[in-house]
C-alpha cells in the first residue's frame, strides 16, 4: 500500500542515512548551523518526511480495515438476510423511496394497510380492531433477538425501538367481514356486513425500527364464524309469536363487542351478536367468544337467543371466585335465565368450559330434593325454593337426609333462588289491573291469594276467559305439578277447574273435576260456582 503512494506522489522515501558523513567543502560547518539563531525555526526535510509517511500509513490502515470491516459486515448482513428475512425491513427506512432495496420480508409480517389491501383483493373487509392483553413486547424483543444473535447483545440499547412504537405494540383481535344486502328480518341502515371470520394478529417489534413508522403484525389465530341455525333463534317463540319452524341456514352475526365490568379473570370474552325482527319484535342471538392470551386461542363457548330482548351480562349468582354467565330468555312475567358456570376441561388452548345449571340433574337420592326439581322445572320458584332450604338445613342431621350437602345441589339451589326472587317480587308488586295482579300470583303458586283477588276485585269473567286462554301451557303446566304433589288442594283444584273451563269449556272442566277427590262437597259447590 506505501508503494502505491509512492507512486502516486503522496509520499518520498526520505534521505538515506549514511554511517559516514561526508565532510563538508565550505561553508559553515554543522555545529555553526546548529549555532545560528535562524536554526530553531526550520524544520528539517527529514522530519516532514516521516510526518508525511505516518499520514499515508494510517490513512492505508484506515482504509484497509474500513474495507474489511464492510466486507464482514455485508457478509454478516446477507448471512441474516438467508436465516432470517425480517431483520432487513429497517433498511429501507434509511433510504429515500428511489434507492430503497428490493428486500422482501416474511410474508406473514404485514402493516394493517397491507392486511387491509390483501382483503379488498378478495372482496372482503378490515373490520373494527379490538386490543387485547399482551405480554411485555420489550422482554420478548429482546428474548427472541439474542437468542439468534448472541453478539448483539451490547447493542441493545441501539437496536430497541422508539418509545411510541413500544407503547403502541399491543395485539389485536380483527373481525373479518362481507357486505350483505338489508332484509325485512336483518334490516340494517347503511354499511350492511357479516362477521365471517375472527383473527389474531400478534404485534412484531422489529430491529432498528423508526419513530412514527406504521406497527407489524404476525396473524397467530384463525376462527371462522357460522351463526346459529335459524330453527334454534325461532325455537323459543315457536307456538307464541311466529308459527313458522325455521330452517337450519346460519343466521348472520353483525356485532363484536368486549366484555367489560366484572367478568372471570382468566382470559378476555367476547360477545359476537346480531338481532332478528321475529313478530315485530326484536330478538337478539349470537355466540359467546373466549380467548386465551397464554396461547393466543380463540374459542366459541356456546351460542345464545334472548326473546325478552336482553344481552348476556356477567353477574355474581352462586358467590364462587368468577361471575356466572347470564342470559335471559323471559316472555312476558314468565321469569326464565339460563346461568353458566365457568368449569376446567382437559384442552391446553383452551382449559375451561361454560357449564348450564340444570334442574334435570338429581344428585341427592331424597324425596324432597327431587320433588323441589319438580317444582322448579314447572316454574313453581317459590315453593321449590323453601323444600330445597328445608332439605340443605337438615343435611346430616337423621337418616332421612344426605350427610353432605354437593356443589351440584347448591348451585341448582342459586338458580332457583334467583328465579323465586323475581316470581315474589311480582306476586307482591301492585299491579294496575286484578288480571295481572292474578297472573303475577299464580306464577308464583299462590292460589288463595290469587283466588281472593278474583273474587274481590270484581273481576269479569271475560277478563278472567282472556287471561287463561292467553297461556301457552306454562300455567296449566304449575297448576299439574302442584296437584301431583297436593292432590287435594282446594285452592288449586279450584284453579285446575278454571283453566279447563276457560281453555276446552264447563262441560270438560265438570267432568275433570268429578274425576278429583275433593276434601268437601261445600269445596264441590264452591267451585261450580266459580264455574258459573
Amino acid at each position: 500500500m506505501v508503494r502505491i503512494f509512492r507512486r502516486l506522489g503522496w509520499s518520498n522515501p526520505a534521505e538515506p542515512h549514511h554511517s559516514n558523513p561526508r565532510p563538508h567543502q565550505g561553508g559553515t560547518s554543522p555545529t555553526d548551523r546548529l549555532r545560528s539563531p535562524s536554526s530553531t525555526t526550520q524544520r528539517s526535510p527529514t522530519h516532514s518526511l516521516t510526518v508525511k509517511k505516518w499520514l499515508a500509513d494510517g490513512l492505508a490502515f484506515t482504509l484497509m480495515f474500513g474495507g474489511s470491516a464492510l466486507i464482514a459486515g455485508c457478509g454478516w448482513f446477507s448471512y441474516q438476510l438467508i436465516v432470517n428475512p425480517d431483520i432487513g425491513i429497517w433498511l429501507n427506512q434509511f433510504l429515500p423511496a428511489w434507492t430503497q432495496i428490493p428486500l422482501q420480508r416474511h410474508e406473514s409480517i404485514k402493516t394493517l394497510d397491507e392486511i387491509r389491501d390483501d382483503l379488498q383483493v378478495e372482496g372482503l373487509r378490515l373490520g373494527n380492531p379490538l386490543p387485547l392483553p399482551t405480554p411485555d413486547k420489550v422482554a420478548e424483543f429482546q428474548n427472541k433477538l439474542y437468542e439468534k444473535n448472541p453478539y448483539l447483545y451490547p447493542l441493545r440499547a441501539f437496536l430497541l425501538p422508539p418509545e411510541d412504537l413500544i407503547q403502541t405494540a399491543s395485539d389485536l383481535l380483527v373481525p373479518v367481514v362481507k357486505k350483505r344486502e338489508t332484509s325485512v328480518v336483518h334490516p340494517c341502515e347503511s354499511n350492511c356486513q357479516e362477521v365471517i371470520e375472527l383473527r389474531v394478529y400478534e404485534s412484531i417489534l422489529m430491529p432498528y425500527q423508526r419513530s412514527g413508522t406504521p406497527p407489524y403484525y404476525r396473524m397467530v389465530h384463525q376462527l371462522k364464524i357460522n351463526g346459529p341455525a335459524e330453527s334454534y333463534v325461532l325455537a323459543s317463540l315457536i307456538g307464541k309469536r311466529v308459527n313458522q319452524q325455521g330452517s337450519n341456514k346460519p343466521q348472520p352475526l353483525m356485532n363484536l363487542k368486549r366484555f367489560t365490568g366484572k367478568v372471570p379473570a382468566m382470559g378476555v370474552w367476547f360477545n359476537l351478536y346480531s338481532t332478528r325482527i321475529v313478530a315485530g319484535k326484536k330478538v337478539p342471538y349470537g355466540q359467546i367468544i373466549h380467548y386465551n392470551p397464554t396461547y393466543n386461542h380463540l374459542s366459541m363457548m356456546l351460542e345464545w337467543k334472548s326473546p325478552a330482548g336482553q344481552q348476556p351480562i356477567w353477574q355474581e349468582i352462586t358467590g364462587g371466585a368468577d361471575p356466572e354467565l347470564l342470559i335471559e330468555e323471559t316472555l312476558g312475567l314468565e321469569p326464565q335465565f339460563s346461568v353458566f358456570l365457568i368449569k376446567p376441561q382437559k384442552f391446553v388452548p383452551n382449559p375451561i368450559q361454560l357449564s348450564n345449571i340444570s334442574l334435570d340433574e338429581a344428585v341427592l337420592d331424597h324425596y324432597n330434593y327431587r320433588k323441589a326439581l319438580r317444582l322448579a322445572r314447572s316454574g313453581l320458584w317459590s315453593p321449590a325454593l323453601e323444600l330445597m332450604t328445608t332439605v340443605k338445613e337438615n343435611t346430616g342431621k337423621s337418616r332421612r337426609y344426605p350427610s353432605a350437602w354437593p356443589a351440584v345441589a347448591q348451585a341448582q339451589l342459586d338458580l332457583i333462588q334467583f328465579h323465586a326472587k323475581i316470581t315474589d317480587a311480582q306476586a307482591a308488586a301492585a299491579w294496575a289491573s286484578p288480571s295481572q295482579k292474578v297472573l303475577a300470583g299464580l306464577i308464583d303458586g299462590r292460589w288463595t291469594e290469587a283466588l281472593n283477588v278474583l273474587q274481590t276485585d270484581r273481576m269479569t269473567a271475560n277478563e278472567l276467559n282472556t287471561l287463561l286462554q292467553a297461556d301457552q301451557g306454562r300455567l296449566k303446566l304449575r297448576i299439574q305439578a302442584a296437584l301431583a304433589e297436593n292432590p287435594e288442594e282446594p285452592d288449586l283444584q279450584a284453579w285446575g277447574a278454571l283453566v279447563v273451563a276457560a281453555q276446552q269449556g264447563e262441560t270438560k272442566a265438570l267432568s275433570w273435576l268429578n274425576q278429583r277427590s275433593l276434601s268437601s262437597d261445600e269445596n264441590r259447590d264452591r267451585i261450580r260456582q266459580l264455574l258459573d
